[in-house]
């Protein structure tokens, strides 16, 4: 049993600001980062049948026509969306939008 004169308040030093001027981190470190950007061109559901007997040359039709937006992700976060271009026979993604607050498939609407 623990009686009254036995607990004691608990006393704590104050808190003093550290100043950061002499260790700023470098934040030009962090460019050398890599990263993984996947941009999905669409999907399409296929049985396993039809993927056997997928043959080279053959077109796959996916659910989003020429012209739409497409995520562009960052180590599978959204990242952006973006149009898809053709730059000298290369495939390459225009950036139309960073806005956070547009619909983008990994936020859920409340």
């Amino acid at each position: 049993m623990i009686h009254n004169n036995q607990i004691k308040k608990a006393h704590f030093s104050l808190l003093q600001p550290h100043p950061i001027e002499g260790d700023k981190a470098d934040i030009n470190m962090l460019n050398e980062i890599e990263l993984n950007l996947d941009v999905e061109l669409g999907s399409t559901p296929l049985s396993l049948r039809d993927i056997i007997n997928l043959r080279e040359g053959q077109v796959v039709a996916l659910d989003k026509i020429a012209g739409d937006n497409v995520d562009l992700r960052a180590n599978e976060q959204w990242l952006a969306r973006g149009e898809v271009l053709v730059l000298n026979e290369v495939l390459g993604i225009r950036i139309s939008s960073f806005n956070l607050d547009e619909e983008n498939p990994d936020r859920s609407v409340e």
